[in-house]
C-alpha cells in the first residue's frame, strides 16, 4: 500500500480555513495583550493645570481635562482656584485599589518639587513648589464615587 501524498481538495480547504481561523485569533489576542486596560496619564494634565497662570483660561483648553472628567461643566475656575470633580471607577484597575490612592500617588509621582503633608483615607494635600510659585494641590473624596481636585495659589 503507497501513500498519497496529494491531498484531497476538500481536505485542503479545511486547512487552509483552519489556518485562516488561528491567525485571526492570534491577531486579536496579541492586539488585546499590547493595550491592557491603564489608567489614562494624568501627569501632562496635572503639570498643565499646575503651571497655569490663570486658571480661568483652562476650561477652554483640552490639555487641562482630566480623566474622567467629561465636561467643562466639572470644573469651577477663577484667577487663583481651579476645583474639579467627577465620578471615579471603584474597581480594582491592577496597580490600587482606591481611586483617591492611584491619584495621591500620580501627583507624588509627577512634580519633582513636592511635599506631601496630608494622606487620609478621604484626602490627599500635596504643596508643588515651582519656579514661578508655591501651589496647593488637595484630593479628595467628595461623596459616593466621586473625587475632587483642587489646585490653588
Amino acid at each position: 500500500m503507497s501513500f498519497d501524498r496529494r491531498s484531497h481538495p476538500l481536505t485542503q480547504r479545511l486547512a487552509l480555513a483552519l489556518g485562516a481561523a488561528l491567525l485571526v485569533a492570534s491577531t486579536a489576542h496579541a492586539a488585546q495583550a499590547t493595550q491592557p486596560n491603564e489608567p489614562a496619564d494624568v501627569c501632562p494634565v496635572l503639570k498643565h493645570i499646575v503651571d497655569a497662570d490663570d486658571f480661568k483660561q483652562l476650561r477652554s483648553q483640552p490639555a487641562a481635562q482630566l480623566p474622567g472628567v467629561s465636561t467643562a461643566d466639572d470644573c469651577r475656575a477663577n484667577a487663583h482656584t481651579y476645583d474639579c470633580h467627577w465620578r471615579a471607577h471603584w474597581e480594582a484597575d491592577g496597580v490600587i485599589n482606591d481611586p483617591l490612592e492611584e491619584l495621591g500617588a500620580d501627583i507624588a509621582a509627577c512634580f519633582s518639587n513636592v511635599v506631601h503633608d496630608v494622606n487620609t483615607p478621604t484626602r490627599q494635600h500635596f504643596i508643588v513648589t515651582t519656579a514661578e510659585r508655591r501651589v496647593s494641590v488637595t484630593a479628595s473624596v467628595q461623596g459616593q464615587n466621586e473625587l475632587r481636585l483642587r489646585v490653588t495659589r
